[in-house]
């Protein structure tokens, strides 16, 4: 069950590199590049001596040429492992790391059409970035670096630079993965890019959906959650705010899957899901303020009566801190305000008695003329006049939760992305 059809040979090549044990880093030679690192900051206070130290680092990764090697090239992402997929010929129980699946895809590509496709880790500045062993404890040892604080030093350097790799993608960005996880850079960091660089509609997901995990759902929310759009913007993983990795992205894009099989429809279901890509969207920021408000229009279509709950005031400048203008650009609206109601669209009027005044902007669709105005970019429920429900004591709203009850288990590698 792969979404692409992976050649044996392409496996073979994954499981060579697998394989291949790179020399161990020497601690002489851990010192000489921790030298280069170090320089001018080692007499530092250790606090003062990190944040630089962390400074230089992105720097360094920012530094990096990112530029597509042709106007065609594709990009491929990875995240997890490869593992139980019956179509592919695996050994019982094997496991294939999707970063060596991603280099060994584009290498068989490059081999039929130069520079059609590329990896992060193969790029000139990835290859840079690796020289530094960021993520070797003697490189850690050798930056005076606990174990801790050299994973958070590695995982920002790389998260900066796959941050630049996203934002110079242009054509199909592969995602080596069957779904988005919080903790890792291609959730927090890459998806976010291209979404927010408008470009949702160019990635694609190498691997089939998780579709175990939507057994209690409607088939249409079912095929829904299996959709591109859907799968590059939302998360099903439980999730701890105390982590380090937890950032509000996290909460904006969770989706509680037994939450959503609670609600009575198919059309509240949907609902559901939209709301959670109108979260993303929120906070992707500029680029994508007409598809919150076509998300928004077509939930009230399904559910009337739902008042919609995007993030707050505090996330979405949390999230417009992470966007970098060009300089001399112009400064993008400021984010959503708040009211007792809950959150609306920029433009409506908020009245703490009375709620909110209708937005001119935005009319929604009359009850007959509903089929034919509801938003439909997500594929799944056409939504009809005559089945919108209004909803009942167990159709609840679902607001953000802080974080789930029962556990997923993560397939992460733990190397970053």
């Amino acid at each position: 069950m792969i979404q692409a059809h992976i050649p044996d040979r392409v496996l073979d090549n994954a499981r060579d590199r697998q394989r291949t044990v790179e020399p161990e880093l020497t601690e002489a030679e851990a010192k000489r590049i921790a030298r280069g690192l170090r320089e001018g900051i080692d007499h530092l206070p250790e606090k003062e001596y990190r944040e630089q130290l962390h400074q230089r680092l992105r720097e360094f990764a920012s530094a990096q040429d990112m530029d597509l090697p042709s106007p065609d090239t594709r990009s491929t992402f990875w995240s997890y492992r490869l593992e139980d997929h019956p179509q592919i010929n695996m050994e019982p129980g094997e496991e294939l790391h999707s970063m060596h699946m991603a280099a060994a895809y584009t290498e068989a590509q490059n081999s039929i059409v130069q520079d059609t496709l590329r990896y992060l880790e193969g790029t000139p500045g990835g290859e840079a970035l690796g020289r530094l062993h960021l993520w070797d404890t003697e490189m850690q040892d050798a930056l005076d670096l606990d174990e801790k604080a050299g994973l958070s030093l590695a995982y920002e350097a790389w998260g900066t630079l796959s941050e630049k790799y996203a934002a110079k993608t242009e054509n199909e960005a592969l995602f080596f993965m069957g779904e988005l996880n919080p903790g890792t850079v291609a959730y927090q960091t890459e998806s976010r890019q291209l979404r927010q660089d408008g470009k949702l509609d160019i990635i694609q997901f190498m691997y089939p959906a998780p579709t175990q995990k939507y057994a209690d759902l409607a088939p249409e929310t079912q095929e829904l959650l299996a959709s591109q759009a859907v799968r590059a913007q939302v998360h099903t993983f439980w999730y701890d705010e105390s982590d380090a990795k937890y950032t509000p992205l996290t909460k904006a894009g969770h989706l509680d899957l037994k939450e959503l099989a609670a609600l009575p429809t198919p059309e509240a279901q949907r609902a559901a899901v939209l709301e959670v890509c109108a979260r993303v969207a929120t906070m992707d920021g500029p680029a994508r303020a007409a598809d919150v408000e076509k998300l928004i229009e077509e939930i009230k279509v399904l559910r009337p009566d739902h008042e919609v709950t995007l993030p707050s005031v505090e996330d979405q400048q949390w999230a417009a801190g992470l966007r970098s203008p060009e300089p001399g650009s112009p400064a993008g609206p400021p984010p959503v305000a708040v009211s007792t109601h809950g959150q609306y669209l920029p433009g409506v009027t908020v009245n703490a008695k009375t709620g909110p005044a209708p937005l001119e902007a935005l009319t929604l669709p009359t009850t007959g003329a509903a089929t034919v105005q509801a938003h439909s970019f997500l594929p799944g429920v056409t939504p009809q006049a005559k089945s919108v429900v209004a909803p009942s004591r167990t159709d609840t709203p679902t607001a953000p939760p802080k974080a789930p009850p029962a556990p997923e288990q993560s397939n992460d590698t733990g190397m970053g992305v």
